[in-house]
């Protein structure tokens, strides 16, 4: 899936002898024998399908996406992935601003993975929380309940039983 970018205009058609492989798109690719070395594939790229978001009374699409999702896919369900990345993007900035995943300067694995781990730990608390209070009252009767623990597994740090 690749996200949204801006709505371009094509190059216009052009008729005759110079019209070609590669029009449009500039001599640089077309000389070069196309972009990804094309020509080399024993087989075709799979197929891609076109998403374009565009609004009523607007003189150009707004957004648009390319998908490699299977053809039998429903179009709510292609749309409903399409916008998906804007809720990840805005999670992401959440977690690097609000709750502090962009401040860590350390240099090791380790500790990154450490500090990304609680900030993600933190952010799912702060988006549970979220849920319980009055816009999503809906979610209230499903609260949050202890896991049940195995026969016999005690947690860590828990006295004897």
């Amino acid at each position: 899936m690749v996200g949204p970018g801006p709505a371009t205009h094509p190059a216009p058609p052009q008729s005759g002898a110079s019209a070609g492989v590669g029009q449009g798109l500039g001599a640089e690719p077309a000389a070069k024998g196309l972009a990804h070395r094309d020509t080399l594939r024993s087989e075709p790229w799979p197929e891609e399908w076109l998403l374009i978001e565009w609004p009523a009374g607007a003189a150009e699409p707004g957004k648009y996406w390319l998908s490699n999702l299977p053809p039998r896919t429903a179009l709510k369900d292609l749309v409903h992935t399409a916008k998906a990345c804007w809720r990840i993007e805005r999670d992401y900035q959440e977690l690097k601003q609000e709750i502090g995943l962009g401040h860590y300067e350390g240099r090791g694995w380790r500790g990154f993975h450490h500090r990304a781990s609680l900030c993600i730990a933190a952010y799912g608390f702060l988006v549970a929380e979220r849920c319980l209070s009055p816009p999503q009252a809906r979610f209230t009767a499903r609260r949050r309940k202890a896991a049940a623990l195995l026969d016999g597994v005690q947690p860590r740090g828990a006295g004897p039983a």
